[in-house]
């Protein structure tokens, strides 16, 4: 198998397409893996850094992601070399679409992902092309509805990526939409149906959780409300660590203190060398849900150390390689560790787009909650199923599964 997915790795993408923007030296890059069913998705992202080796990466991601959430389409990426702080953003945003318009109005869907948000971000610009929803490009290419039913999907995406989150699902004073906790609601889903079909109780679980934007945030309020507690939380520039654990309630109000969460002055936050101890907590489950390439080998030593079992991708490939094609990482943490794969554990949005193309679908969070549960346990039910043992070897199981679902030879 390992073989198979460095073929897959290696093989060139049908289409790059690089951009700089004159105004302020930013640049980006499309990157289409393949057009299969006419179309690809992929979303948006934004960071000081991005190259095209980490959107190439990230395309394949993405392609493997369609396989096991639909659509059956291919895989792509967008990235933005530019601080995400910086007051232009939104300019070179807006700039970066009117380049790509074409794709987007073919064949190409995108959405939000690091440092770029779904809904206030990602839809008001590209509708500012005359686009009717930034899936438009995949509708028409791959689903190819008459006009009536162009509209109808149309409206579900813009309806169901915005549908509130209240069921008991949301945060009492916070304004939650599906768009905003989807991705990381597939990644607590992952974890909690694999303790069932392993027979474990998540009560008392010990969580550490890498990244506490959308996904991370969402991610730990879940798992906490079904009785894990979060040992070690970190961002960019600090960890907040408490061995005894965040419960719901603790998380929820980290999650109402906005874009900043991990206060500072807190006295259980560490900054500088001192973050570092985060990764030495002892815990059981590791989410990885920040930028891509956090994970080393010494990474996985540590975590080992710490006691960590399963480790949960809610970023996009969280293994840190030193050239494409490299499965190095991938093979020591397979053969260490229950790794929920990227493509499995975040899949949420994907799934939510797919849904929404679907007849009949429902765009409603209810609807679109259960749609995710469905597509995450019925997919980690066939990687466990064909791993030999519940407890190692399971990314390699999921790469088999979306291998074989591309027709990769």
């Amino acid at each position: 198998m390992w073989h198979r997915y460095n073929a897959f790795l290696v093989k060139p993408p049908e289409l790059t397409v690089a951009w700089e923007d004159a105004e302020t030296g930013a640049r980006a890059w499309l990157v289409i893996n393949s057009l299969r069913g006419n179309a690809a998705g992929g979303g948006t992202r934004m960071r000081i850094g991005a190259n095209p080796r980490e959107v190439g990466y990230l395309a394949k991601s993405m392609e493997l992601k369609f396989a096991l959430a639909g659509p059956a389409i291919g895989g792509a990426k967008s990235a933005i070399d530019f601080d995400p702080r910086d007051k232009r953003k939104g300019e070179v945003l807006a700039r970066w679409y009117a380049a790509i318009a074409p794709y987007l109005r073919e064949h190409y869907g995108t959405g939000g992902d690091l440092n770029v948000d779904e809904i206030h971000e990602v839809i008001p610009l590209v509708r500012g092309l005359g686009l009717e929803h930034p899936q438009e490009g995949v509708v028409r290419g791959h689903v190819r509805p008459d006009a009536d039913g162009f509209r109808r999907i149309m409206r579900a995406l813009d309806a169901g990526v915005k549908a509130p989150v209240t069921d008991g699902r949301g945060v009492a004073g916070k304004d939650l939409r599906v768009a905003d906790v989807i991705t990381g609601y597939g990644v607590a889903r992952a974890v909690l149906h694999y303790f069932r079909r392993t027979g474990r109780d998540p009560e008392g679980v010990r969580v550490m959780l890498e990244g506490f934007g959308n996904v991370g945030a969402a991610a730990g309020l879940y798992l906490t409300r079904a009785g894990a507690r979060l040992v070690g939380v970190s961002d960019a520039e600090k960890a907040l660590i408490d061995r005894n654990g965040l419960n719901a309630e603790a998380v929820e109000r980290l999650i109402l203190e906005g874009p900043d969460r991990l206060l500072p002055e807190d006295p259980r936050c560490h900054r500088g060398s001192e973050r570092n101890a985060f990764y030495d907590t002892p815990a059981d489950v590791f989410v990885c849900a920040a930028a891509s390439g956090t994970i080393t080998d010494r990474t996985l030593n540590r975590l080992s150390a710490a006691g960590v079992k399963v480790i949960a991708c809610g970023a996009n490939q969280p293994f840190r390689e030193r050239q494409l094609g490299s499965t190095r990482v991938h093979r020591l943490a397979d053969g260490g560790f229950a790794v929920l794969a990227d493509f499995l554990a975040n899949c949420g949005m994907a799934r939510t787009f797919s849904y929404l193309m679907e007849d009949g679908a429902c765009a409603s969070a209810p609807a679109i909650f259960d749609a995710v549960d469905e597509t995450i346990d019925t997919s980690l039910d066939e990687v466990l199923d064909r791993s030999t043992r519940p407890d190692l070897g399971l990314l390699s199981a999921t790469l088999s599964l979306g291998l074989d679902r591309i027709g990769a030879p």
